[in-house]
């Protein structure tokens, strides 16, 4: 391990420009030639930190991108297990049906536990509710609102 060249104030001050005017870590690196973990800790040292939310904008996005290959997957899956079906049904020997009733069961099951690795992913569930717990009290303000104007003599 080399001995730690310090970096100059000057480099340390574009650094924290940049930090602070809200450019991303490794756009920094690119821009200074300082290195990720250096910018981390020289802005670390000046309580400057970076905003993670396009990030984990980024990081929600490609989940569901890969849900949805997934299930793609999946329903492909299904074709090449009714392919695998007709070929073991349409075949000649008992080796050749063994062999498609081998690949009909690694299909199937391939099948099956790309549906399962979202079958326990409540957030879709969960968005839901939410948004149905969101209409049901909005709606709940717009009755009660309806009954006050009623009670004040206007028409609904």
């Amino acid at each position: 391990m080399g001995v730690a060249i310090p970096i100059p104030e000057d480099k340390r001050e574009e650094v924290l420009s940049l930090a602070r005017e809200g450019v991303a870590r490794n756009e920094i690196t690119r821009r200074t030639g300082v290195s990720t973990a250096s910018v981390t800790r020289i802005c670390e040292g000046e309580e400057v930190s970076f905003d993670r939310s396009l990030t984990a904008a980024a990081v929600q996005a490609r989940v569901i991108d890969l849900k949805a290959a997934r299930l793609g997957l999946a329903s492909s899956m299904l074709d090449d297990v009714q392919a695998a079906r007709q070929r073991m049904h349409g075949a000649d020997d008992n080796r050749a049906f063994l062999d498609g009733a081998k690949a009909v069961a690694a299909l199937a099951g391939t099948h099956v536990r790309l549906v399962a690795v979202d079958k326990d992913d409540a957030t879709g569930t969960e968005a839901a509710k939410s948004m149905l717990g969101q209409l049901a009290q909005a709606l709940g303000v717009a009755a009660a609102e309806d009954v006050d104007q009623v009670e004040d003599g206007g028409s609904v």
